[in-house]
């Protein structure tokens, strides 16, 4: 038994470092791919590479996606495995009941000029995950935060999606989202410390603001201001007279007389 057990360690090992480092190394890369295929030079001719680095790559996506693979690598295993599984469950609600969603979304008013507020409120459902005191409520909300975000990222990608007909633009915003979450996972319970906490509920404070603040705005009516009189509209130009205004003498209105024209020649001289 002394003699196997020399022989285990260094296998141990070699899978620690790859648990350790699979997070950062699935980051990396999904970056290096991202910034690769940005750069070469058909990518402003495609609709999907557009589409990645305009919409699926947006902060108002990216953040409240951080902040679920930020909290599910707070709780325990058997909670972070329901939220991927709600997750990725969400994701297929929102593919499936899309309509119903928008309909709901589009009672909050002045929802439809700002994108039905899919940002705000993941936004928001994440942060509070993030932020409540309590490992076990943190854990139950998270649940509910993870399905929320989910089934509004289908929604979303359902929203900005040029081509209804085709599903390459669909299966690439959710590989991009499932992509987000778990690197983010991976990473955050690799290198997770006893401090950890902390910073992660400064960041659930900003995604709390961010989405209240971008909400609050969106939610306040937009008044047209009214329009200006002609005359208080410009004041230092002397308003043109009107065709029936016009003096006689320059073509306007007659209604009396026509004066006589004088006679330059009145007694009838001929001049040579």
């Amino acid at each position: 038994m002394s003699k196997l057990s020399p022989s285990r360690e260094p296998h141990s090992g070699v899978l620690a470092n790859a648990g350790t480092w699979s997070g950062p190394a699935l980051a990396a890369l999904g970056l290096l791919a991202t910034a690769t295929v940005g750069l070469l030079p058909a990518a402003g001719q495609s609709t999907l590479t557009w589409w990645i680095l305009s919409s699926a790559l947006a902060p108002e996506r990216v953040l409240p996606l951080v902040g679920i693979g930020i909290a599910s690598a707070l709780v325990d295993f058997r909670y972070c495995l329901a939220a991927l599984v709600l997750f990725g469950s969400g994701i297929t609600i929102g593919f499936i009941a899309h309509d119903w969603l928008l309909s709901a979304l589009e009672t909050i008013p002045q929802a439809t000029n700002q994108h039905f507020l899919i940002g705000p409120i993941s936004s928001v459902a994440v942060g509070l995950a993030l932020v409540l005191p309590g490992t076990r409520l943190r854990s139950w909300l998270l649940l509910f935060a993870a399905a929320v975000t989910g089934s509004l990222l289908a929604v979303s990608i359902k929203v900005t999606d040029p081509n209804l007909d085709d599903a390459t633009i669909p299966l690439a915003g959710v590989f991009v989202g499932i992509w987000i979450v778990v690197s983010i996972l991976l990473t955050a319970r690799a290198f997770r410390r006893g401090w950890f906490l902390i910073p992660a509920r400064i960041f659930g404070s900003w995604l709390i603001a961010i989405g209240m603040l971008y909400g609050g705005i969106s939610l306040v009516p937009k008044h047209n201001p009214p329009l200006l009189s002609r005359a208080t509209s410009t004041p230092n130009v002397m308003p043109l007279p009107e065709f029936d205004r016009l003096s006689p003498d320059f073509g306007g209105s007659q209604d009396g007389p026509v004066p006589e024209i004088p006679n330059e020649n009145p007694r009838g001289f001929q001049q040579p």
